[in-house]
């Protein structure tokens, strides 16, 4: 059994497509650094992409955005690309776990405390 992990942030907000069955399913891409730089001291960022399906695809979409940092785990898939046959194959992750490691965005976190009836004042 093989199972990657990967952490970075999110590259852009998530977006949500069905399957032609109406499953959801989104394709997340992070920004990864690499713990060390090339020979003239730049910075190095692998992108890699994350397929998420289903309940974690909706749950993607409604708490991750843009920046956010995440960790997902899962097993990959290669990827070819039939239409560009002289362009290198690729691979994603399929994820099967994904760990929210960002606060939830303000916006967010005031609208679940207004839910709740706290105004986060003290008494």
């Amino acid at each position: 059994m093989l199972k990657i992990t990967a952490t970075g942030n999110l590259t852009n907000d998530v977006e949500l497509r069905s399957h032609e069955d109406g499953k959801p399913y989104a394709i997340l891409r992070i920004a990864s650094d690499r713990r060390y730089r090339d020979r003239d001291g730049n910075k190095l960022t692998d992108f890699i992409s994350i397929k998420v399906r289903g309940a974690l695809a909706e749950r993607c979409a409604a708490f991750a955005y843009k920046g956010c940092k995440l960790a997902a785990s899962g097993d990959f898939e290669t990827i070819c690309f039939a239409e560009d046959p002289n362009r290198q194959p690729g691979f994603l992750i399929k994820a099967t776990e994904v760990e929210f490691l960002s606060p939830r965005k303000v916006e967010e976190a005031a609208g679940a405390a207004s839910e709740d009836g706290s105004t986060g004042e003290a008494a």
